[in-house]
């Protein structure tokens, strides 16, 4: 956004229903003090309207200089419902030179859930950075998690090494990812939480608002496995069949985080190509809830996302744990958490619960291999 005093972006913008009558907007600016700023509201009837707006940092900050933000464009006093603009334009613009011409412009995208999206499980991921390399683990992902019922992403694309770049293209094509670039120029952990991701977060969770029943939120080093059942809408209907009344049924469930240190020896009873059946090691204890757990939502009764929890439901959604005997973040980590080695001397038990879905998973590894065009395969550098 031109003309501010601190630095000012915004990324995309929704319809906001629920909590207020307003377009809700992904940004990120300073996390206190930030400028004043309007919306300017451009509607497909060809009306354009000047909105008042409020700047709301998102809570998971760290305390740093900058933020990812709301920006609610309110329109209680406009005359105009929240439906009439879906498809407008809309722009923020600084309070102290409202007729500037406008530096920013979004599309006002809908976020009314449709018909037959209950089973609808996706993935939302923080940005990828660091030139992200681990190619062949980021198949074993996508497929277990295709196994596992999830049948779209939503991915961020800071940084890639070209042979991801060309898998993630390759899933792109088959319509089962959404990769979206990002490049946030506010210096990553200095300025900002680690590249701005509690923006992407929650954008992801607006973009997929309209058409997830579920939204799974984890990192791609995680897999939430369940103990019975074989996939995750199974598992979550399940869970919430357990409520009486229905109405009473959790939007958000959390599972509790153990790791699976990639340095520890390899199970004899794997498959060698599959690292969730190599690394059948993990902490005996998982942490506690909140405590590095990830968890799966229904996107119409969350407000605001943060990396291991839900920091604010809609009115009159809650959310709950989910038992370690129902399922487990399986978080598969190359390196201790504060360097060294002292990790791989924790008390740790053997879980071989992956292997429930390892020949499977084999099978559709092999297969989508087969399905890369011979020029991405070559970059991918398998044998």
């Amino acid at each position: 956004m031109g003309s501010s005093r601190f630095r000012f972006y915004v990324y995309s913008a929704y319809v906001e229903r629920r909590t207020v009558a307003a377009v809700r907007i992904i940004a990120a600016t300073k996390t206190r003090g930030a400028d004043h700023v309007i919306c300017r509201l451009w509607l497909p009837d060809n009306r354009t309207l000047t909105l008042k707006a409020r700047v709301k940092a998102i809570r998971e900050n760290w305390n740093l200089k900058y933020s990812a933000t709301y920006v609610l464009c309110l329109l209680r006093e406009s005359g105009v419902k929240p439906q009439e603009t879906v498809g407008a334009a809309i722009s923020v613009l600084s309070s102290n030179v409202p007729n500037r011409p406008p530096t920013n412009l979004l599309t006002v995208l809908d976020t009314e859930p449709k018909s037959g999206i209950e089973q609808q499980l996706h993935i939302c991921v923080k940005p990828f950075h660091y030139s992200y390399a681990r190619n062949e683990w980021l198949l074993e992902w996508f497929e277990l998690n295709r196994l596992l019922g999830a049948n779209h992403f939503y991915m961020y694309n800071e940084s890639l090494s070209g042979p991801v770049a060309c898998l993630l293209d390759h899933y792109r094509k088959q319509k089962l990812i959404t990769l979206l670039s990002w490049k946030l120029p506010i210096v990553s952990k200095v300025e900002i939480r680690t590249e701005g991701q509690f923006a992407a977060f929650n954008d992801c969770l607006y973009r997929s608002m309209s058409s997830a029943g579920w939204l799974l939120v984890i990192d791609v080093d995680e897999i939430v496995l369940p103990r019975r059942e074989r996939t995750l809408p199974a598992l979550l209907t399940a869970l919430r069949a357990m409520y009486d009344p229905p109405s009473k049924a959790p939007g958000a469930f959390l599972f509790r985080n153990a790791f699976f240190y990639l340095k520890w020896e390899d199970d004899p009873e794997s498959i060698p190509s599959l690292t969730t059946s190599r690394k059948t090691r993990r902490w005996v204890t998982p942490h506690a809830l909140k405590n590095r757990s990830k968890y799966a939502l229904r996107p119409r009764d969350a407000v605001e996302l943060g990396n291991h929890f839900v920091w604010e439901l809609a009115p009159g959604a809650s959310s709950a744990g989910v038992p370690t005997d129902r399922a487990l973040l399986h978080h598969y980590r190359i390196a201790c958490e504060y360097g060294g080695v002292n990790c791989l001397t924790v008390p740790s038990t053997i879980d071989r619960t992956a292997h429930r879905w390892s020949d499977e998973l084999i099978q559709r590894i092999e297969l989508e291999k087969k399905r890369l065009s011979p020029a991405c395969l070559a970059r991918l550098m398998w044998i």
